[in-house]
């Protein structure tokens, strides 16, 4: 069997510097391009050097303490904006809700005005407004029965606690509509067709009954006249 054998590859110095210097031009050998932020990073550090570090008169000292100090800028914006983001969450709220836990706030309305928009939402299948309707009508019907006070700052849970004595057949009722009210307004809880019916029947209830004579535990706020 006779073989034939390639001939040995013998170039000379240029020739193979030429193959080398083809060899590496193909992509594979060619470093990637900067992206983007490597660019801008480049371009903001040469500006530093040119303008910041020029005030120093080249001082190496100094320049060490002036990237330090950025450093440490950066560093302490990042943990202002964690802490305050940490302090104040934001909370999913509903729309039309009352800002700060308030049951009642924009123009004076009504008990029969809430009344009538919680009727409207539940014949419309909208159970959270009727929800937050309901116990508004609660909270302006005691206003204007001169059981809680007329204030901007009232809250959902001071209508619970101020009435709950006034109307002991419906204490527990009253705790868990306002609870339910802070729920829908400044969580993420959704009201059911049978709660939100519930609801509406303890406003009806409470807006017809007579209430008693005991006070609240807490001292109650005396009604501001209007």
């Amino acid at each position: 069997m006779i073989r034939v054998l390639a001939a040995p590859l013998d170039p000379d110095n240029d020739e193979a510097r030429r193959w080398a210097e083809q060899e590496l031009s193909e992509s594979d050998y060619q470093p990637p391009e900067p992206s983007w932020l490597d660019r801008f990073g480049d371009r903001l550090w040469e500006w530093i050097a040119d303008n910041v570090f020029g005030w120093f008169g080249g001082s190496d000292t100094l320049r060490v303490i002036v990237i330090v100090l950025a450093i440490a800028l950066v560093l302490g914006l990042v943990i202002a904006v964690v802490r305050h983001l940490r302090r104040n969450p934001r909370i999913p709220r509903s729309t039309g809700t009352a800002p700060s836990g308030q049951v009642l706030s924009g123009p004076a309305r009504s008990a029969a005005d809430f009344r009538s928009d919680a009727d409207a939402a539940f014949t419309a299948g909208h159970y959270d407004s009727c929800v937050l309707a309901a116990v508004r009508a609660l909270a302006r019907g005691g206003i204007e029965r001169g059981l809680l006070a007329d204030e901007p700052s009232l809250t959902a849970h001071e209508v619970s606690v101020d009435l709950g004595p006034r109307f002991p057949e419906h204490d527990a009722a009253l705790r868990s509509a306002t609870d339910l009210f802070d729920a829908i307004a400044y969580g993420d809880r959704h009201a059911s067709a049978e709660s939100a019916r519930a609801i509406l029947e303890l406003e009806r209830s409470v807006s017809s009954a007579r209430p008693s004579e005991t006070e609240p535990s807490r001292p109650r706020r005396l009604a501001v006249p209007r």
